[in-house]
């Protein structure tokens, strides 16, 4: 569920109606199908092509996705796809690899890499990262990075407690109520949104927006007071898998 919350949230939230979106990450292909579904152009950047090829393991209706003509994916390195291409998103979002914890990750978390995302953003965009699971320390690194690079954040908690969905834009973001935000949504965006809510307990649209709603952190409580707790490209606060494993669960 979050690898759809975390492409619909942003593409609700924006101001008029998103004609763009760019995914860090294809992983299952969720959050590629969810872009598809608000009908806009769509680009997908994996590194490994094994991972796109596994698609249609996990929908089945993966060929008819990805015969999409307004979709395309690109077998390339994110942030490298970032600095070599000229082309501008409505809405960017970054579907990290967990663990947060491995080698290289921060490439994705970064304040450098926050600030490469933002030149690629159009008037209004709005880049989210998720962070899927971590120490509050981390947490707070990441929200510091784009705090550095954003005067405007939202920060969601996941929408079953796993993560946080946080929200960058040099506009402001919202606000909007749940009942505002659904009457943006197309009927495809609807339908892949509810895909997997039970339908029997299902609170709705408006009730599944409410939801996410209701998970927004105060920005100012979240960030810690040390400005030394950020990820940059010299300090990638949230790597280092063994030691920070120890530390989280030493007596």
């Amino acid at each position: 569920a979050e690898t759809k919350h975390m492409v619909h949230l942003p593409m609700a939230l924006h101001k008029g109606r998103p004609q763009s979106a760019l995914i860090i990450c294809f992983g299952m292909g969720t959050s590629y199908r969810a872009a598809l579904s608000w009908d806009v152009r769509t680009t997908a950047v994996e590194l490994v092509p094994s991972v796109v090829d596994a698609f249609g393991f996990y929908y089945a209706d993966a060929a008819t996705v990805l015969d999409n003509p307004k979709g395309r994916i690109v077998i390339d390195d994110g942030r490298r796809y970032l600095k070599r291409t000229r082309e501008k998103y409505d809405v960017i979002v970054v579907d990290p690899p967990p663990p947060p914890q491995a080698a290289g990750s921060s490439l994705l978390y970064s304040r450098e890499f926050c600030e490469l995302a933002k030149e690629h953003l159009n008037p209004n965009g709005i880049l989210q990262i998720w962070f899927p699971v971590g120490t509050r320390l981390t947490v707070q690194a990441v929200l510091r990075s784009m705090n550095q690079s954003f005067p405007y954040l939202r920060c969601f908690r996941g929408v079953h407690g796993w993560g946080w969905h946080i929200l960058g834009s040099m506009q402001p973001i919202g606000p909007a109520t749940a009942a505002q935000l659904a009457a943006r949504v197309p009927p495809r965006a609807v339908q892949d949104l509810l895909e997997w809510e039970n339908v029997n307990q299902s609170p709705g649209l408006a009730g599944c927006l409410q939801r996410d709603l209701s998970q927004e952190a105060p920005i100012a409580r979240l960030l810690n007071p040390n400005p030394k707790i950020q990820i940059t490209d010299d300090q990638p606060f949230n790597e280092y898998y063994l030691l920070r494993q120890s530390l989280d669960y030493s007596p």
